[in-house]
């Protein structure tokens, strides 16, 4: 190769590789003036954010494009998110309302989370109605319900709380008032005086009118105006949310019946709001919550109730106002025993729902004046309106008469509810008389300061002929049957009680006495929950409500009936039925207890009782029958020649211008003697139940009672001998297991005793078979003597009473083995009865009956109930005759058994409810 080639090659490269340096050259120059350009736009931007977070304003940021941009300083940024919330620890009404919801969807429905705990030592004047729910019979708690407890001491119940908590429309409140008492409890329910015999309640106008003194009230009687000396009192839980600003007052918890003077180092007062704001009801003019002036609370201070979610607070950025979501308790004065609805399942919240409807008004945020109860009112409460048709299982809203459901006076955005706590049945201040006032509680006083019970003699006492005897204050020479405040209260002491049953004072508010309406809101498993009902149930500690009954007797002349396929009537004065007339002037107007259906025959029935024939001494069984038109019938399955004198004796439980009472806990009366001698003892009916089982002869033969007593602690006879009223307390010679008395001397011939003792109440009543909820539980039978194990079931189930000598008394026989579902309720037909495993229990002495009862889950209306299908079996001295098989009805009927007995059949369900349904 030559050199001149070579020489143009190495130029060549030369020139490419100058030609690349001076390219690289370039390109390092250029990237020195971006990153001296990054470097800037590094520089001003960290000016930027120094300023933007010092500054207020906006401050101007660049992009690696160097294009410039705005943007809000951190300040500015605050202040326009003060003006949406200016406390961010607060929720806003959005977070407040997506939590709300959220709560729907964790529980069932509204009511109680948690129960509380109660107060629970021995030999104190507590008593536990139900879990987290006591009463106290103690000064100091005159009146008074308590919910919960505040220390943990003395507690009992399940609960995982001390206090009561519920959630009412997703929002959860925890129920407690921080007030020191030496029960500890947590929330003290305040109760209306008992009545006295100065109001008088009109049925026609719904009027209550308060009089200056029994003379007054009693003279003003009309056919509709009447004294009230018996009633029941509703207690329920009322929240509402409220604008804070719009009364300028705060409450810890949103308790507007907060009772401690401090919260959190923050004096408290109590005079901030007009004191109907925190009254229970508008009988109390007592109550005063306390609470602190929103606008004088520093900034930390307002903090310390923003941030608590306790205190239930939100801000509304469209109001621009921080609402409350507050509440109280209310306890309406009943005007009679009678509340038609009172579970949250119903359409209305009423004492009546028929017309005209009496209806529970509204308060919310309402100060003064207002009524608790009203028929023409513009406020209500129920589940539903013309223009709202969604409810909630657990509670019912306030509403008004028009299509509207806003009603802003009553809670921001209309929001006011209510959740059913209890109804109380209240006894009175005037003198106990089984005849002329049963729910009275004192004895009378002579002159001098003496005191007397009813059947009891001094020659100053009185007469007592009628209610208002019962209530006079200048009787027996001025030492008088009532007094001022009536003589029977706590304070006094039982020297002066006038009751010879487990009811004392008429200012304690006893177990007996409460019917518990509080739901739980928590979603249930129904197996768990069959399970657990059905162990309480046998135990005797599932509760229940039953009236007191009121006998009466009749004596005529037979003259005139028929004969039927159904028996004999036996009729009066030549007609088929009694004389009204005659009936009238015996009793004031014709005896009308409200009529029951008969499951057996669908006929309309009021009481059943007996003919006692006065030529033979006979007692011929009876049901009396009112007819379309009103006129009382008698039949019998045996005839009675005419001539023959004739003294009906029978049992109502809607007396006659007597209260309807209902008790958990009755305080139960059997009458024994012949119809004949008490209708001359008690011409005008006595409280209590007359017993068939003996007529006093003076053997001492020994006799069953009408109902289970419980314990023998409270029993008591008091007898007439022919000449003068006697008592003698636990002397009858009481054998529990056989439930029967003796006694030669009180039972003597010719006397008529009221023996007093302590029964519970049933628990169940009879319902059509319903939807299946769950699986299908076991089968249970039982002919137990015991309160504790069946007994109270066995009673509720039939009427009948287990009076078993010999273990085992009671079994779970297992699952039946076969059972068909239709429609969704069990089903019987085309041989599908339930079949079940053969009974092992021994023939028992006493000739005690037995129940076997298959139970399950059942739903009415949204809320739970227990389910008892089963039937009674007697023993023939070989067997049972059962056939091993369930029985499927509606309500109540009888059959044959395979031993040819007629025994009876059920269906029934718990009488309150387990719990809300869930779907």
């Amino acid at each position: 190769m030559s050199i001149e080639i070579t020489l143009a090659k190495l130029q060549q490269q030369v020139t490419e590789q100058t030609d690349e340096c001076a390219k690289l050259v370039t390109s390092m120059q250029d990237s020195w003036q971006e990153i001296d350009q990054v470097h800037n736009i590094a520089k001003h931007n960290h000016q930027a954010v120094h300023d933007w977070q010092t500054k207020t304003g906006q401050v101007t940021l660049k992009d690696l494009d160097n294009k410039a941009y705005q943007v809000d300083t951190l300040a500015t940024l605050i202040n326009e998110t003060q003006k949406i919330n200016p406390h961010p620890e607060v929720m806003s009404k959005a977070q407040f309302d997506a939590l709300r919801q959220m709560r729907k969807q964790q529980y069932a429905g509204s009511g109680f989370v948690e129960w509380g705990k109660h107060y629970l030592r021995s030999g104190y004047a507590s008593e536990p109605i139900n879990e987290g729910l006591f009463s106290v019979s103690a000064v100091s708690y005159e009146n008074t319900l308590s919910l919960g407890i505040s220390n943990s001491i003395y507690s009992g119940g399940n609960s995982r709380t001390l206090d009561a908590s519920v959630i009412i429309d997703g929002v959860s409140l925890n129920l407690t008032q921080h007030v020191i008492n030496s029960y500890g409890t947590a929330f003290l329910i305040k109760m209306p005086p008992a009545p006295d015999g100065t109001k008088t309640y009109d049925s026609a106008t719904g009027t209550v009118t308060q009089h200056s003194s029994a003379e007054v009230a009693f003279a003003s009687e009309t056919q509709t105006n009447k004294v009230i000396t018996s009633r029941k009192d509703l207690v329920f839980l009322e929240s509402w949310h409220e604008i804070i600003a719009d009364k300028d007052v705060v409450y810890p918890l949103g308790n507007v019946q907060y009772g401690a003077s401090s919260y959190q180092g923050i004096a408290l007062l109590n005079n901030l709001v007009a004191q109907g704001y925190s009254a229970f009801g508008e009988w109390d003019t007592n109550t005063k919550g306390y609470g602190v002036k929103w606008s004088t609370l520093s900034a930390a201070n307002r903090i310390k109730f923003l941030k608590n979610p306790e205190h239930n607070i939100y801000y509304d950025p469209e109001a621009k106002a921080y609402i409350q979501v507050r509440y109280r308790v209310r306890v309406v004065e009943g005007k009679t025993d009678s509340w038609r609805a009172v579970q949250a399942n119903n359409p209305l919240f009423a004492a009546s729902i028929y017309s005209p409807v009496e209806r529970v008004i509204p308060r919310g945020a309402l100060v003064n004046p207002y009524k608790d109860l009203g028929r023409a009112s513009f406020y209500y409460y129920g589940i539903h309106s013309n223009n709202d048709q969604s409810s909630e299982i657990g509670m019912l809203k306030s509403r008004t008469t028009n299509a509207s459901n806003v009603i802003d006076a009553i809670g921001f955005e209309g929001k006011c509810f209510a959740i059913p706590i209890a109804l109380v049945q209240r006894l009175n201040q005037g003198a106990y008389h089984p005849v002329y006032n049963p729910m009275g509680t004192g004895r009378r006083r002579v002159h001098g300061g003496y005191y007397y019970t009813w059947y009891q003699t001094h020659d100053q006492l009185t007469e007592i002929s009628s209610v208002y005897d019962c209530f006079d204050s200048q009787a027996n020479n001025g030492g008088g049957n009532k007094g001022e405040h009536g003589f029977s209260y706590i304070e006094n002491g039982a020297v002066y009680c006038g009751r010879s049953d487990q009811y004392k004072y008429y200012d304690a508010i006893y177990a007996g006495q409460v019917e518990d309406l509080r739901l739980n809101a928590n979603k249930l498993d129904v197996n768990q929950l069959r399970e657990d009902t059905m162990r309480k149930a046998v135990a005797g500690t599932l509760r229940g409500k039953e009236k007191l009954p009121f006998t009466r007797t009749y004596t005529y002349v037979k003259s005139g009936g028929f004969f039927n396929n159904t028996g004999y009537w036996l009729g009066e004065n030549g007609s088929a039925h009694l004389n009204t007339e005659n009936l009238i002037a015996k009793f004031g107007k014709r005896p009308s207890p409200v009529p029951v259906v008969s499951s057996l025959t669908g006929s309309y029935h009021c009481g059943a009782g007996y003919i006692y024939r006065h030529d033979t001494q006979q007692l011929l069984p009876i049901i009396n029958k009112y007819s379309p038109d009103d006129l009382l019938y008698i039949r019998t399955e045996q005839d009675v020649p005419n001539g023959t004198l004739l003294t009906m004796i029978w049992s109502f439980d809607t007396q006659l211008e007597m209260p309807s009472a209902e008790f958990d806990s009755l305080p139960w009366v059997d009458i024994i003697g012949s119809p004949d001698n008490i209708s001359q003892l008690f011409p005008n009916g006595v409280v209590g139940q007359w017993n068939p089982n003996h007529i006093p002869d003076g053997t001492g033969a020994r006799f069953a009672l009408n109902k289970k007593v419980v314990s023998d602690n409270n029993d008591v006879a008091i007898f007439f001998n022919g000449e003068k009223w006697e008592s003698n307390e636990r002397a009858m010679n009481l054998i529990q297991k056989s439930n029967s008395v003796s006694h030669p001397v009180i039972f003597g011939q010719g006397n008529v005793a009221l023996y007093f003792y302590e029964t519970s109440s049933v628990s169940t009543e009879p319902a059509n078979n319903s939807n299946v909820i769950g699986e299908v539980g076991n089968v249970y039978a039982s002919c137990h003597s015991s309160q504790v194990e069946g007994s109270r079931l066995t009673h509720s189930l039939t009427g009948l009473i287990g009076k078993a000598t010999i273990d085992p008394a009671q079994a779970y026989i297992g699952s039946v083995d076969s059972y068909r579902v239709r429609y969704k309720k069990i089903d019987s037909s085309h041989n599908y009865s339930p079949k079940h495993k053969k009974i092992n229990i021994p023939k028992q002495g006493n000739a005690s009956p037995l129940i076997k009862s298959l139970y399950l889950v059942t739903e009415k209306n949204g809320l739970l109930y227990l389910q008892f299908n089963g039937a009674e079996l007697k023993h023939n001295g070989t067997d049972w005759g059962d056939d091993q098989t369930i029985p499927i009805i509606s309500g109540e009927n009888v059959k044959t058994d395979l031993n040819g007995n007629t025994v009876k059949v059920f269906c029934h369900h718990t009488q309150l409810p387990l719990g809300i349904a869930s779907h």
